[in-house]
């Protein structure tokens, strides 16, 4: 009797852990589900931000706030023709020309005179490999100083929407071509000795950046300048200088339409 009543019991605790097991599973799985649902609600959600070329984003707050604007250099070509939001500057000599060129001649230009060809003795290809990208500002330059403003001509445009405190970095390509033949007055075309950049209310009010070509001829030198901004826009002045007197020298400049962005210093991280 003792062997049966033990065995029975036994049985009957199998039984009852056999009718359970179910139970606790659909009770594990439950908590298991909501625990997991939880933990989706409460992932935070990146924010996404855009401050390409002239646009404009809106904050959490839903304010619209307009992204830095850098004019580009693309769009036309031509004698005096610049792109939207550029101009020539105003100085002493505006006989000396500037204008937007192609890849493969001044002004875009197939024919000028008897004299001179336009097209550069050395193409240049699209600076960043975009072939679509194929027009640019030009400058011409007798001077060697930067203080002969009376022999060269310049280009200007307002960079826009900046914050005053910030700082923003910008990134852009210049370039010096030559052409064959003689100038009205006789000067030879050579390659240029530098291209300059001048910014206003930057900084502590105003600099100045030379880049070297160093001899280099037709082929893009890639620059990028960091900069406070002290206003909410800042003044951006190209032009260029000749290794020497009594000749001249084409000097380009290409932007393209993302070429501005916040510049975020970086902040090690500090752990406690």
């Amino acid at each position: 009797m003792y062997e049966i009543n033990k065995c029975s019991t036994t049985k009957s605790k199998k039984m009852k852990l056999t009718k359970l097991f179910p139970v606790a599973m659909s009770m594990a799985c439950a908590i298991m589900l909501s625990s997991c649902s939880k933990e989706d609600a409460q992932t935070p959600q990146p924010l996404v931000e855009s401050a390409n070329g002239h646009s404009s984003a809106k904050t959490n707050a839903g304010e619209v706030v307009e992204s830095p604007y850098f004019p580009a250099t693309t769009g036309v070509k031509g004698f005096e023709k610049y792109p939207t939001g550029w101009t020539k500057l105003v100085g002493p000599n505006p006989s000396i020309p500037a204008g937007s060129s192609s890849l493969t001649s001044l002004w875009g230009l197939e024919n000028w005179s008897n004299s001179v060809n336009p097209q550069w003795i050395k193409p240049l290809l699209p600076a960043t490999g975009n072939p679509v990208e194929s027009s640019f500002i030009t400058v011409k330059s007798f001077a060697e100083t930067s203080a002969e403003t009376n022999d060269k001509s310049g280009a200007l445009t307002t960079i826009k929407n900046l914050k005053p405190g910030k700082m923003y970095t910008i990134t852009f390509y210049v370039a010096t071509t030559t052409v064959a033949g003689l100038s009205g007055n006789g000067e030879t075309s050579v390659a240029a000795a530098s291209a300059e950049i001048k910014m206003l209310n930057v900084n502590s009010g105003m600099t100045t950046t030379k880049i070297n070509f160093g001899g280099l001829q037709a082929t893009w030198v890639k620059k990028t300048i960091t900069f406070t901004a002290q206003a909410d826009n800042a003044k951006f002045v190209f032009s260029g200088l000749t290794p020497l007197g009594n000749v001249y020298s084409y000097i380009h400049l290409f932007v393209d339409r993302n070429s501005i962005v916040e510049f975020i210093p970086f902040q090690p991280m500090v752990v406690q």
